[in-house]
Order: C-alpha cells, then sequence, then structure tokens
C-alpha cells in the first residue's frame, strides 16, 4: 500500500516535471556557458548554482522526525524560484502530503532556502554533480544544526 501511494505520488510529480521540458532545455542551454548567474532582485543581487536548477527527487527515514518515513521532489527554477512536494509516511502507515513553496540560492559556496510559509532560512553545505545533490545543513529553522544529511536525485527526462 506504501508503495502504491509513493509511486502515484511520484507519477503526478514526474508529469509536473515534463511540463517542465521546455524550460528546462532553456536552463541547460543558457546554463552550458555559465554554471553561476547572478539575477538583481529587490532584496539585491542573488547568485543560482545552474547544476541546482531542475526537479529532483529525495528521501529520509527519522532524521528529522522519529519514525517518520519522508519522500521528496523538489524543483528549482532558474530564477530562485522553488516548489517542494513532501510525502511523509508514520509507523502506522497514515500519509501526509504537504507542498512548499520559496526562493533558493547560493552564497560563499553554501545553499540557501527561504520557505515562504514561515519566512525561515534554511542553510546548507553542498557538494552537486550532474545527477547528484548532497546536502549537510549548517542551519534549520534559525538555528545551528549540522545534524542533517541527505541526498536528491536528478529526474530524468524522457
Amino acid at each position: 500500500m506504501r508503495k502504491s501511494i509513493f509511486i502515484f505520488g511520484l507519477l503526478l510529480i514526474t508529469t509536473f516535471g515534463s511540463s517542465q521540458k521546455k524550460a528546462d532545455l532553456k536552463t541547460k542551454i543558457d546554463s552550458a556557458a555559465q554554471t553561476i548567474s547572478e539575477t538583481k532582485t529587490e532584496s539585491g543581487t542573488k547568485t543560482y548554482d545552474s547544476k541546482l536548477v531542475g526537479c529532483w527527487r529525495g528521501s529520509e527515514v527519522g532524521q528529522q522526525q522519529e519514525g517518520i518515513s519522508k519522500y521528496w521532489v523538489s524543483c528549482r527554477f532558474e530564477d530562485g524560484r522553488s516548489t517542494l512536494l513532501f510525502i511523509m509516511i508514520d509507523k502506522k502507515g497514515r500519509v501526509t502530503q504537504e507542498t512548499e513553496n520559496g526562493k533558493w540560492w547560493v552564497e560563499n559556496g553554501k545553499y540557501y532556502e527561504l520557505h515562504n510559509y514561515d519566512g525561515v532560512i534554511d542553510i546548507y553545505n553542498y557538494q552537486a554533480t550532474d545527477d547528484t545533490i548532497d546536502f549537510q545543513s549548517v542551519e534549520l529553522m534559525g538555528k545551528k544544526d549540522s545534524s542533517y544529511k541527505f541526498t536528491d536525485y536528478r529526474i530524468q527526462e524522457d
């Protein structure tokens, strides 16, 4: 049952990701010439690592909440917008789904993630390849915290 729910959720997200093909192709072409880009915003200049642009999937068990399995699809757009879909399953098999919108950028070798719903910025160290991004927390929910590690895996286009 859990696998069916997870697969169904991923199919929905993959469908969403496929609708981004034109934008993703343009991103790949634009970013081929420059890995790091800068964009002026009303709050100043933001820097974006093009290796992080696109849709990614990941999971973790019990790291942030004991007994909770968490699966996600994260889409980072070249203009700094982000959308994150979480599917969480507790020990009793109850499923919760949440969607978060926000902003992302990189600064001094760190990844910053602003959550629109609470205005809090999480900060991570990161290492990116073409197909994976390894994250380790520096600051979560406004507090120093280096205990959270996870890997995002690129969702391949057809």
